[in-house]
């Protein structure tokens, strides 16, 4: 790899994450939360979940999870109850206030989905095409670096 083609990596992923910090930072911090916070609360909008899964979802370890969902208990998004079967496991569930702002910041997201699903399908097909490519290559340079 040439001196500018690690450049262009580098570059790559800080574009890719200012432009979608650019995007989605305004949406989420409407109501005073991270964007990841916002995902955690898409997840469990669907389902409730444990502290290992959002630790999963968001690709950090499970002490940074649990420190993550803690200050979003305190906030009064979501409650953490122990499961009663095996007390280790913590089961994370949205409040009201937080089934009321994951259905807010929904609400704003639904303008992008639009705008997308207007693209001819052949332009979303590339663009899934580029995201399984681009995850696909990040979980390749993680497994290779574990331990690094």
């Amino acid at each position: 790899m040439n001196e500018d083609e690690r450049f262009s990596v580098l570059t790559m992923f800080q574009t890719l994450k200012s432009k979608t910090s650019r995007l989605l930072d305004p949406v989420v911090q409407s109501e005073g939360i991270t964007t990841l916070q916002s995902c955690v609360l898409a997840h469990l909008y669907r389902q409730d979940a444990a502290v290992g899964d959002i630790s999963d979802l968001a690709v950090i370890d499970q002490a940074n999870a649990s420190s993550l969902c803690k200050k979003m208990e305190q906030e009064g998004f979501l409650t953490r109850t122990r499961q009663e079967s095996d007390r280790r496991v913590v089961i994370l569930s949205l409040t009201p206030k937080g089934r009321a702002a994951a259905e807010r910041i929904q609400a704003k997201l639904n303008h992008y989905l639009e705008l997308l699903g207007a693209l001819p399908n052949d332009a979303k097909a590339e663009l899934v095409r580029g995201y399984l490519a681009a995850n696909q290559m990040l979980d390749y340079l993680f497994e290779q670096t574990k331990g690094e």
